[in-house]
């Protein structure tokens, strides 16, 4: 094996702290007292439409495919991205401890295809840790910053969509409210902002971490 396929390979390993650190997720998502609903009117106009479970799923491969690329072709992004991922999703666990919502989902009916997988969602996703939308926050960083490394227009302007489409499922399958989505666009803009700030990422903890925990063969020698 090349040294370079060495390399990627080492990096994308890291990929696992993200359904390592998703255990918080599972445990704080459940019913506990005073859970809050967040509904607003353009909530109430939006229908339900489960045509929409396919970017919602599609968001999975998405992430994948991203970190991927940057594993292979820039590692510095692809550490600052994964970093600003778990770091974002810290965040939200702190809100969803502090600041429990919930969405109320609607009965689906039918045995096709996709009416099946939207109940398959439901089963393995309680309707809590609502607010903020850890699907958007993920997305928008991915599609982020993507456009800020690629500068071919097609592929950025697939990425820009993958993110709408992905942040308007949430919507349509009744995963989120509206609230939920804007306050992952504020929180994905400023993990965003930090992790690509020289300046600032040369100060955060995260970074100093990263050079501890990851062993030289998974970065350049001029460090992350």
């Amino acid at each position: 094996m090349s040294s370079k396929a060495s390399k990627v390979i080492n990096r994308i390993c890291y990929m696992v702290l993200i359904p390592f650190v998703s255990i918080i997720h599972v445990m704080l998502n459940r019913y506990r007292t005073d859970v809050h609903n967040i509904k607003t009117l353009i909530d109430e106009l939006i229908p339900f439409n489960k045509f929409f479970i396919i970017p919602y799923v599609y968001w999975f491969a998405y992430i994948f495919v991203v970190l991927t690329f940057f594993a292979v072709v820039d590692y510095r992004y692809y550490f600052r991205l994964l970093m600003s991922i778990i770091a974002g999703m810290f965040v939200c666990f702190i809100v969803y401890y502090f600041f429990p919502t919930t969405v109320p989902r609607p009965e689906v009916f039918g045995n096709d295809m996709l009416s099946r997988l939207v109940r398959f969602v439901y089963s393995k996703d309680n309707p809590y840790n609502c607010f903020p939308s850890i699907h958007v926050l993920n997305a928008l960083l991915v599609t982020l910053f993507f456009c800020d490394y690629y500068k071919g227009r097609i592929l950025r302007a697939l990425s820009i969509i993958s993110c709408v489409l992905i942040s308007l499922s949430t919507l349509f399958v009744k995963q989120h409210y509206v609230l939920d989505v804007v306050s992952s666009a504020l929180l994905g803009s400023c993990m965003y902002l930090m992790f690509t700030n020289d300046y600032l990422w040369s100060r955060v903890p995260v970074k100093r971490i990263i050079d501890f925990l990851v062993p030289s063969k998974a970065r350049d020698i001029n460090g992350v």
